[in-house]
């Protein structure tokens, strides 16, 4: 039996969910931002700020410049992992609730290994396609549950963030191996950075006019949920055995997201957030426990035999 063998680390665990504690802030203060600031603006000022403190931190640390040949995979890793997911993710949060978005994107972990599946040749199992079915089933839930044509449509591009994002991981997998997750950090932000610099003269004026507070949620969100949660994050998955046990700690983001929402904003989720997240969590504990319910089963059978 390889169970033991398998399982991640304990310093992987933490470093995940540390980091999943960090992203919950960035549903609802993305929610209080898209409000005075526009979502592609949004998104090169979110990771401009992260960019300056990584820069930074990559200075004091001498992490130097990536190989020639490498750019275009941390182009790919910038696209993916943060300009297009942010742009999805932010168009996505002026019409849904932080609620919604922070539940939509746990199915990262299904749409990851899905992808490992195909790519790597990583074994789901029969539990964890019974996941995989009850997760999409709860997407579906949010999605005729809310009538309105605008709430179907910010749950689209939503799913299309989280798309990419699990796109993102499975790319981190090779650029860890040559590289710290400090510099495969810097690097990919700075990257991202770039790709959303078309934006920047809306930026600029969005700073001269918006008010301090959702100037104040971005700079907050640019140092910790994208500075130092993808600094986390990227060292989780580059000592973590499957992608999946580590992904699948982002099934803590929507409970944490929902209280701050309430706390924050004042907004409580309604009926079709509630049953359709519930069952989309359903879901992501099932995948998360598929190994040891797999060996339970196996045992079972055998002793029954």
């Amino acid at each position: 039996m390889q169970h033991t063998q398998d399982s991640p680390n304990r310093t992987a665990l933490i470093l995940a969910f540390s980091t999943v504690m960090l992203w919950s802030t960035g549903f609802v203060f993305t929610r209080i931002a898209v409000r005075h600031i526009a979502p592609l603006p949004l998104g090169l000022l979110r990771y401009g700020f992260a960019a300056i403190v990584l820069i930074i931190i990559g200075f004091v640390k001498r992490i130097g410049l990536p190989r020639l040949r490498d750019v275009p995979q941390f182009l790919g890793l910038g696209a993916l992992g943060f300009a297009l997911y942010q742009i999805l993710f932010n168009i996505a949060m002026t019409t849904i609730s932080a609620a919604t978005a922070s539940v939509v994107t746990a199915t990262v972990p299904v749409i990851a290994a899905l992808f490992a599946t195909i790519l790597f040749k990583e074994h789901l199992g029969g539990i964890g396609w019974i996941a995989v079915v009850v997760e999409f089933s709860g997407i579906l839930m949010l999605t005729l549950w809310e009538r309105e044509v605008s709430i179907g449509w910010g749950l689209a591009w939503m799913l299309a963030a989280a798309v990419s994002f699990a796109a993102y991981n499975l790319i981190q997998r090779f650029s860890t191996k040559k590289y710290t997750p400090l510099q495969s950090t810097v690097y990919s932000i700075v990257a991202s950075t770039l790709l959303l610099m078309p934006f920047l003269p809306e930026a600029v004026q969005t700073l001269a006019t918006a008010p301090w507070q959702p100037i104040a949620a971005v700079v907050f969100m640019g140092v910790f949920p994208s500075a130092i949660g993808f600094m986390l994050w990227t060292r989780a998955l580059s000592i973590a055995h499957h992608i999946g046990d580590v992904t699948n700690f982002m099934f803590v983001t929507p409970l944490l997201s929902t209280f701050l929402e309430i706390l924050l904003i004042g907004d409580v989720p309604d009926t079709g957030t509630i049953v359709g997240g519930a069952t989309i969590l359903f879901g992501v504990i099932l995948f998360n426990n598929r190994h040891r319910l797999a060996d339970r089963g196996t045992r079972l059978y055998n002793h029954r035999t």
